[in-house]
């Protein structure tokens, strides 16, 4: 069992601001609190994201896979000072839900955050995985852009569009290039009939949708 936090008003809990142009709602820190959510994804509390793995709390996070218009799938290089799989390759735009966050409202801060982008989102799922032996349950969209630029440098060693098929081949040969989350969430995609259409049927939750 692990210890959870109320989310109450005066602890901290976040508003989401309308999605309106640039987001001013910075992505979580260590002491930041995110939700803490039951097997079938449901908030059951909130927890510093510091102490995540400690209490061993399930949490969520979000994936946002950006193409091209030549359809090639835009990666972004961890930093070598990341606590957690430095120097890997990882999600188009990335991050943690603030507690009370939504998956579309997550989504759409990451592109801005990291990539200075706004774009349309098409819905994918949820997805659950088992992130050091909790469960982590990420959303997943799919977004078009041709001009990203890395603007969370701290966070980002670069950035780099690559053919869909040339990520999966070197994915197979030299996995550990690639973050863990990246590879799960590239096969979920790849198992959706369609974006916006699927989700993982293990996943007991109701899919989210982009609004």
């Amino acid at each position: 069992m692990y210890e959870v936090t109320c989310a109450e008003p005066e602890a901290g809990s976040v508003s989401i601001l309308p999605v309106v142009g640039w987001l001013t709602v910075p992505a979580p820190s260590l002491t930041s609190l995110i939700d803490v959510v039951d097997h079938q994804n449901q908030p059951i509390g909130v927890v510093r994201r510091r102490d995540l793995f400690r209490l061993r709390a399930n949490f969520r996070t979000v994936h946002v896979l950006i193409f091209n218009s030549h359809a090639e799938l835009l990666l972004q290089r961890l930093t070598w000072t990341k606590g957690r799989e430095p120097g890997r390759w990882g999600s188009s735009a990335a991050g943690y839900l603030h507690a009370g966050e939504d998956y579309p409202v997550a989504a759409r801060r990451r592109l801005a955050e990291e990539l200075s982008l706004t774009a349309p989102l098409a819905d994918v799922g949820v997805t659950c995985l088992l992130d050091e032996t909790v469960a982590q349950f990420a959303g997943v969209f799919t977004a078009t852009a041709d001009h990203p630029r890395s603007a969370a440098p701290a966070h980002l060693a670069e950035i780099e569009f690559r053919p869909l098929a040339v990520v999966e081949q070197d994915m197979a040969a030299h996995p550990d290039d690639y973050t863990e989350t990246l590879r799960h969430v590239l096969m979920f995609w790849r198992q959706a009939a369609c974006p916006g259409a699927a989700r993982d049927e293990n996943l007991r939750a109701e899919p989210v949708s982009a609004t």
